[in-house]
């Protein structure tokens, strides 16, 4: 039995433990932070808005296209009959203003709706005319709090060890050492440590030096009716996660590590909703504000760096890519099959 130890106990991270434990391995995953499931919490996984938005979001590449597309399916497939079902809804999205023959070359054949000015209204439940709209039907959202809670305590129901409040301070090709001292061996040593990677884990693994902050806000609103599919702008997004919480989102500072909330930003995100849907979104009181982990092209880093194996910089699209990003660590951890488009994105890409 190959065993495993995991460093970063986000979305990317117990995702990983999870798929490596069902594979047989025997799986230890330390966490920095103590257990603590809110948005408040430093793990950005948690401050995220959850969007599982294939098309549109992952814009640019057509492999980051197909990797999206993928993950999406795998997030079908594995959250019916999860302790975690019912934190995922797949409503389907509405991108306004959008270039329809840029979305359905992106959708790669996935269904792409125009909607009229009626549709619009009866789909999105906002009563705002907007004329120009598509219904994408392969989009969803993933509520964090409830999701990340749950694949602990799948991880946990399959064997694997979470141990919070160990601070990693240096790792091995087959080791890691806390700051306190303690010592864990294995023999393949994983880290996903989001944007949060010390200077010692770079040394370890050159390819997260590629890593760099990029803050986002996030603000709780609410809406006079129920928001269906997620609504995608220019500008902002839209979803509604566990019963009525919606969310609106989202901001982006390059450069920026601290989770203080800038009213100015959450002000700036309610105008440009108030503009589009006049009087119709509402903040609820509470704002907060996430550090995502971007790469420079926007595309995950998945593979071996230095002397051990890295998941990181997923930018915008964390919880999109979580299953697929498990499922190529674990064929590379576990000695399985390599698909051609994997190869894409080892983390050796960027370098000279």
């Amino acid at each position: 039995m190959s065993r495993i130890l995991i460093v970063g106990a986000g979305a990317i991270g117990l995702f990983c433990a999870l798929r490596l434990a069902k594979a047989g391995a025997k799986v230890v995953l330390l966490e920095a932070e103590p257990e603590d499931f809110t948005v408040h919490a430093p793990t950005a996984s948690l401050a995220a808005a959850g969007m599982l938005a294939p098309i549109g979001e992952a814009a640019g590449d057509a492999n980051v296209n197909r990797l999206a597309l993928a993950s999406f399916d795998s997030w079908r497939a594995m959250s019916k009959g999860a302790l975690w079902e019912d934190g995922v809804r797949f409503g389907g999205g509405v991108i306004v203003a959008a270039d329809a023959d840029a979305v359905r070359e992106r959708a790669m054949g996935r269904s792409v709706i125009p909607l009229s000015a009626g549709q619009w209204r009866k789909r999105s439940g906002l009563e705002a005319r907007v004329e120009n709209a598509l219904f994408v039907e392969d989009e969803g959202v993933a509520d964090p709090i409830r999701v990340l809670s749950g694949l602990a305590m799948d991880a946990r129901r399959h064997g694997v060890q979470i141990l919070f409040s160990h601070d990693v301070a240096s790792v091995s090709a087959h080791s890691a050492t806390t700051y306190e001292g303690a010592v864990f061996e294995a023999d393949a040593v994983l880290l996903a440590p989001g944007v949060w990677a010390t200077d010692q884990l770079i040394a370890a693994a050159p390819a997260l030096g590629h890593v760099r902050p990029a803050k986002g806000h996030l603000v709780a609103v609410t809406l006079a009716r129920p928001l269906g599919p997620n609504i995608r702008t220019p500008g902002f997004y839209l979803t509604r996660r566990m019963d009525d919480d919606v969310v609106l989102g989202a901001s982006m500072e390059f450069g920026r590590y601290d989770r203080q909330v800038r009213p100015e930003r959450v002000a700036a995100l309610l105008a440009a909703a108030e503009s589009l849907f006049p009087g119709e979104v509402r903040p609820r009181g509470q704002a907060w504000a996430g550090v995502r982990p971007m790469s420079p092209d926007g595309a995950p880093l998945i593979g071996r760096s230095g002397e051990v194996w890295i998941a990181a910089g997923h930018s915008r699209n964390g919880w999109l890519l979580a299953p697929i990003t498990a499922e190529i660590i674990c064929a590379q951890l576990m000695g399985g099959e390599i698909s051609p488009l994997w190869k894409c994105f080892s983390p050796d890409r960027f370098d000279p």
